[in-house]
């Protein structure tokens, strides 16, 4: 079984109405992500964690924790502090394709299992098999950390190509137009009249049209959930309250002699270094995730349509 550190972005969108945020009413809305640049967001949503373990009755409860959603969601800003280590605020994702940024949400911890389908996945990440790991989380220098945002236990997969020809059919509405639809390597569309705005000549925009005759070989991959498996299963570290700051991401230091984790901003790094086996490594993470104050995040549910940006 392979464990693999895969790098993806770790900063957030500067607050800035007009800069990707607007005011609609009393709200704020942090508008669906066209920059060039994927972005964390500090979220809360709906979703049941355990609190280690040997807790057997996942609770049900509001959770904030760090991910990706690059959709739109309504955000509640908290006072300045250290952003490379605090949220900037809290954002409550919701679902609208009123107007579409050019961004995909990846991997995706919403909705019944964890699915990861784009990012990075070239090589090895094309080859993975049940209960291969991986820990999706940016890596800071400065503060000797590597963040996780994301512990990923692979369970199975669907081709693109299947995925094409079936036109997604099998995954639910958010998660096409989240994601599969914003990738020419999965059902992207032309733009509609409404995604005008969104400029051309960028990757994943929405003016291109898939190329359904074009081999392709990459994969949507399911993660393990805790009912699947109960010692070895998929989560995001997360937490019932946030204060009024929030907290810091889940972290391994840099230096750490057992994880040895990949020093470099980005890039994937297949942890040769790290002796232990993926489900050894697995149950490391677990533990220091406890240590941190956290819970295990098993599900969550999916953003909800909202008819906000049509007002």
């Amino acid at each position: 079984m392979m464990k693999i550190q895969l790098n993806h972005p770790g900063k957030q969108k500067p607050f800035n109405l007009k800069d990707g945020y607007r005011q609609i009413g009393d709200q704020i809305i942090r508008e669906w992500n066209n920059d060039n640049e994927h972005y964390r967001k500090f979220i809360q949503n709906s979703g049941c964690f355990l609190n280690g373990l040997k807790d057997l009755n996942p609770t049900q409860a509001e959770l904030y924790f760090w991910g990706e959603w690059e959709g739109n969601s309504v955000f509640n800003p908290f006072a300045k502090a250290d952003y490379n280590i605090l949220p900037n605020g809290v954002h409550k994702p919701f679902h609208s394709t009123v107007v579409r940024g050019l961004q995909n949400t990846d991997p995706y911890v919403f909705g019944e299992e964890f699915k990861y389908c784009v990012c990075k996945q070239t090589g090895q990440l094309k080859t993975l098999v049940k209960d291969d790991l991986i820990l999706f989380g940016t890596v800071m220098p400065s503060l000797n950390k590597f963040y996780i945002d994301t512990v990923f236990v692979v369970k199975d997969h669907d081709l693109s190509a299947d995925i094409q020809k079936t036109n997604g059919k099998n995954y639910s509405q958010a998660y096409r137009e989240t994601t599969l639809e914003q990738l020419q390597e999965y059902l992207q569309k032309p733009m509609s009249s409404n995604e005008n705005e969104v400029s051309c000549g960028k990757t994943g925009c929405g003016n291109n049209y898939r190329d359904i005759t074009k081999t392709n070989e990459n994969k949507v991959y399911r993660g393990k959930t805790w009912w699947d498996d109960k010692d070895y299963f998929s989560f995001v570290p997360c937490k019932e309250q946030c204060g009024d700051a929030g907290f810091e991401r889940l972290y391994v230091e840099l230096d750490n002699q057992t994880f040895q984790p990949f020093a470099n901003r980005t890039g994937v790094s297949y942890l040769e270094k790290c002796e232990l086996s993926s489900k050894d490594l697995w149950k490391e993470i677990v533990k220091i995730a406890i240590k941190q104050g956290f819970t295990l995040g098993v599900k969550f549910n999916e953003p909800e349509l909202n008819d906000v940006l049509t007002k």
